[in-house]
């Protein structure tokens, strides 16, 4: 009898696992294969009941978006001028921020054009006959500096024109400090160039409000620290004075600083209590009363018809003989505004380095090169002059 092909051949493992596998396997996956099925159409189910229920919230929400997404795409599509515009702007805040805006019904006057050159030419010292009312008191032919002067030496000509000039500008001093004593303040176009530390600082030039009582000082620089403002108050901000800095940093709130600590005094020989004319008259003043008291070991010069700043003036020079007679100054000189009386210029020079002579020791040994320009003296002073709320100066 011929036996079932497959009983001769067998089976292979392989098909037989497949189909054991089929036979006893199956059973129990097409339950959890039915759960499968039936849970990702019950999902779908669900999630169109959603959309059902929120889609009058998301039409809404889409209407409201739809305009911000024709503005993006459009913004996308102008991109070119977007940022023509951005560079436009970012511009306009760098200007804004660099320089400042011109303040209205200021009473400064924004000159801070090159201080004019000053040549003094030494000659024959002459005596003031001019604007300047020296008082009834002073007489040029006052007895104590007249003499015989048939029989003076031409050294000691020389010494009584010396000593007279300097009388002379001692006299000018002391008419210049009741001036300004009687002045509530004023206004002026002031210049600096001074020697701090060891260097020669550059010219600054700034517009400075000067009020006497109680002392007061505004300043806004126009060169250098371009829009640099300070204030100060005596016996306000608790003795500081406010700094207000320029250019970009001027969006930084104002400092408060020692006028005689290290960062005021930083770019300054002296400190701003000592600003103004007055004090500047009077530290002269007492100097050459000083000098008038030995009167030995320097030369003082006048020079009548000199000029500054368009402006006819008075020139003093005053040269010591070595550094004996002075270690502060090897040579001093200053100007005389000869209508308003007061000093408009001030240059002091000090004592060279070993081997330096001739036309460069000016040059090397300057110390101190101040000028007031522009001066108007003020019966009154605005009420927000020296305030700190005053919103001109933004401090």
């Amino acid at each position: 009898m011929q036996l079932p092909k497959i009983l001769t051949t067998g089976v292979p493992m392989s098909k037989l696992a497949s189909l054991l596998k089929a036979v006893v396997v199956f059973p129990f996956q097409f339950p959890a294969r039915l759960v499968k099925v039936i849970g990702k159409a019950a999902w779908k189910m669900v999630w169109k009941l959603v959309g059902l229920v929120f889609h009058p919230v998301t039409w809404a929400l889409g209407q409201a978006f739809r305009p911000v997404r024709f503005a993006y795409r459009g913004t996308l599509s102008q991109f070119p001028n977007v940022l023509a515009a951005s560079i436009a702007v970012i511009s306009f805040l760098f200007v804004t921020a660099n320089f400042g805006p011109a303040v209205a019904d200021a009473d400064l006057v924004d000159d801070s054009g090159a201080v004019p050159t000053v040549d003094l030419d030494f000659g024959e010292s002459v005596f003031p006959g001019g604007d300047v009312d020296l008082g009834e008191d002073v007489a040029l032919g006052t007895d104590g500096f007249s003499g015989d002067s048939g029989d003076e030496s031409t050294e000691t000509a020389a010494g009584g024109s010396s000593r007279m000039a300097l009388l002379m500008q001692v006299l000018m001093l002391e008419k210049a400090e009741a001036v300004l004593s009687a002045l509530p303040g004023y206004t002026t176009t002031f210049s600096k160039q001074e020697v701090v530390g060891d260097e020669l600082t550059d010219e600054q030039v700034m517009e400075v409000k000067i009020r006497h009582e109680p002392f007061s000082v505004y300043m806004k620089w126009t060169t250098g620290h371009k829009g640099r403002q300070v204030l100060y108050v005596d016996g306000e901000h608790k003795g500081r004075m406010l700094v207000k800095l320029g250019g970009w940093k001027k969006r930084l709130p104002a400092l408060k600083l020692d006028p005689s600590g290290s960062m005021a005094m930083k770019e300054s020989r002296y400190p701003i209590t000592k600003a103004g004319l007055l004090e500047l008259v009077r530290e002269s003043l007492a100097i050459r009363r000083g000098e008038m008291a030995k009167s030995e070991g320097l030369r003082c010069q006048l020079i009548e018809n000199h000029e500054f700043d368009g402006r006819p003036c008075y020139a003093f020079v005053v040269e010591y003989a070595d550094r004996s007679a002075s270690d502060r100054y090897r040579k001093s000189e200053m100007l005389f505004d000869r209508e308003l009386g007061v000093p408009v210029l001030v240059r002091n020079y000090g004592w060279p380095a070993e081997g330096v002579e001739g036309d460069a020791t000016d040059e090397s040994t300057l110390v101190e090169f101040y000028t007031y320009r522009n001066i108007k003296f003020q019966s009154e002073i605005a009420g927000g002059d020296f305030d700190r709320a005053n919103k001109a100066y933004r401090f």
